[in-house]
């Protein structure tokens, strides 16, 4: 019987954020990616000044920099109490970072059936750390032979369909490690470097100006040179983001492949 796995948005699970809030947190983001010394004591009170309004990413956020006492003192109790709030507001992270503290004997209490369930119960909200976690268990971390390819797949998946960089690198490791799909593991990788994962175009030039990188495309230098360009502009603003980069920068086709199309799902030769 087929793995059957009904995919959640995680959107739909967030709470609004205010105006106030969001600019709060940008404030803060903008400070913690800027390069040289940071005020790390600065940062942490933009973020608790976003959390007080509600904002669930400062919180989460603010969640980590108490645990690892990053601009403040380190406070696990404090940290803890912040993560209650999440899973209380039904934040998807919530139950992700729940799970990890139990995994990891943090200052809570719970078995590892515990934290395997809070896992589960973050992944069927569609967060994308939760679901990249069991991809890789049932994709990689089985014993040989016991690999079950089916949820890796479906977790992967869903992974990407929330919108993140790291899910989408991710995603495409494993259509181009285990489905062998290098059209659609090209598309992926070039969604996380829209998404700001540099990593993912550092391949994609490699593989279009060097022919290395397993995906088996020709050498193509224009493309290369192109997705190159880019790179500077993601390292010098960690924020920097191009939402429809598919678009602006389509792939070539793959000489026996052809090239992904999003909206079939279908890898089509050119006609």
């Amino acid at each position: 019987m087929a793995f059957e796995f009904t995919c959640a948005r995680q959107a739909d699970y967030l709470p609004e954020v205010g105006p106030e809030a969001q600019e709060l947190f940008m404030q803060a983001r903008r400070a913690e990616v800027k390069p040289g010394k940071k005020n790390q004591p600065h940062i942490t009170g933009l973020y608790e000044l976003a959390a007080d309004k509600g904002h669930w990413k400062a919180m989460h956020n603010l969640f980590l920099r108490y645990l690892r006492g990053k601009g403040t003192p380190r406070d696990s109790a404090r940290a803890i109490r912040l993560n209650q709030k999440l899973v209380d507001m039904n934040v998807p992270i919530g139950y992700y970072n729940m799970a990890v503290l139990l995994e990891k004997g943090h200052g809570v209490i719970g078995s590892e059936q515990d934290s395997a369930q809070y896992l589960l119960k973050a992944a069927s909200m569609g967060e994308p750390n939760a679901l990249i976690r069991l991809g890789n268990f049932y994709g990689f971390h089985l014993p040989l032979g016991q690999q079950q390819d089916d949820k890796a797949a479906a977790y992967f998946k869903c992974a990407a369909k929330q919108g993140s960089a790291k899910a989408y690198n991710e995603y495409a490791s494993w259509l181009k490690i285990a489905e062998k799909n290098h059209p659609k593991s090209a598309y992926y990788y070039l969604l996380a470097l829209g998404g700001g994962d540099t990593k993912a175009g550092t391949l994609l030039y490699a593989v279009f100006l060097n022919g290395i990188g397993g995906l088996g495309y020709e050498v193509n230098e224009a493309y290369g040179e192109a997705i190159r360009g880019l790179l500077p502009e993601f390292r010098k603003d960690p924020l920097y983001r191009i939402p429809n980069i598919a678009e602006q920068y389509p792939l070539p086709y793959h000489p026996t492949m052809g090239r992904y199309n999003p909206e079939t799902d279908q890898n089509e030769l050119p006609e």
